[in-house]
């Protein structure tokens, strides 16, 4: 009797290390969700980048400009993220209101850009390979995050696995929607340098950040990969010029604030 009640005074207090485990490390999911999200400047942003569709070997096959501009607000951000043709006209436009748990969207086409249906968020953006939750990176506002293990990225970052479902709200509105998604997040830096998303019992998608950009305090994401599993697409996102804009610095203050290290 007494080896059966050790049993299960040790099942037992087995439990409990588990349930608080788990909420330490759900607690810690928050806290690096946090800072990812909270890495955004408090004045507003604006970037040039590139979306480039590449082979197999890493060849340029097609390149589409695109031009984002990022607002801080409370407890989030406004972005905006407009797609550019060769003659540097207005293809598509999405705005994103970022805040709390939550993300609204809101598109627009044509130039001038005109309202129109909101598209697949999940599916290709102008015959890319990425799609608007990858350019908009609106899951680092997903709730209920928790973290499933820890890795060490190309030899250089130590990170932290965070997984989190997919909102029911966006998980309903695509066929080509993604059930959950994984970060791979630097605490070091606040900054997610992997992500895989995932589509019932496997990954489905996966982005690579390969360089970072740090303007100020900030990093943000210099070149990225984002790789399709199951076609096999690969598309690279390039960040160009990105500047910080507010009436409230000098222009000497500004240059100075605007000059990025890349790492």
């Amino acid at each position: 009797m007494k080896y059966r009640l050790s049993r299960m005074r040790a099942a037992w207090l087995a439990g409990c290390v588990a349930v608080a485990t788990a909420a330490a490390g759900d607690g810690e999911a928050e806290e690096l969700m946090r800072r990812v999200r909270m890495s955004m400047p408090d004045v507003p942003l604006e970037m040039e980048a590139a979306i480039r569709v590449i082979d197999r070997t890493g060849r340029p096959l097609r390149t589409v400009r695109a031009q984002a501009h990022l607002a801080p607000r409370a407890d989030g951000r406004v972005a905006r993220y407009t797609l550019l043709d060769g003659f540097g006209g207005v293809m598509q436009e999405m705005t994103v209101e970022l805040g709390g748990a939550t993300a609204d969207f809101s598109f627009a086409e044509g130039d001038p850009p005109q309202p129109a249906p909101l598209p697949d968020l999940f599916g290709s953006v102008a015959e890319t390979g990425i799609s608007w939750m990858e350019l908009s990176f609106s899951f680092f506002w997903w709730p209920n995050p928790r973290i499933v293990g820890s890795e060490r990225v190309a030899n250089r970052w130590d990170c932290r696995i965070i997984e989190m479902d997919c909102p029911p709200e966006l998980a309903s509105a695509a066929e080509g929607n993604w059930s959950r998604i994984r970060l791979w997040v630097a605490p070091a830096y606040g900054a997610v340098v992997r992500g895989e998303a995932w589509r019932g019992g496997g990954a489905v998608k996966r982005f690579e950040v390969q360089s970072v950009k740090k303007l100020r305090q900030v990093y943000m994401i210099g070149d990225m990969e984002v790789r399709d599993l199951v076609s096999g697409r690969r598309a690279k996102l390039k960040v160009g010029r990105m500047q910080m804009v507010s009436p409230e610095y000098t222009p000497e203050e500004l240059e100075e604030l605007n000059a990025p290290i890349e790492w």
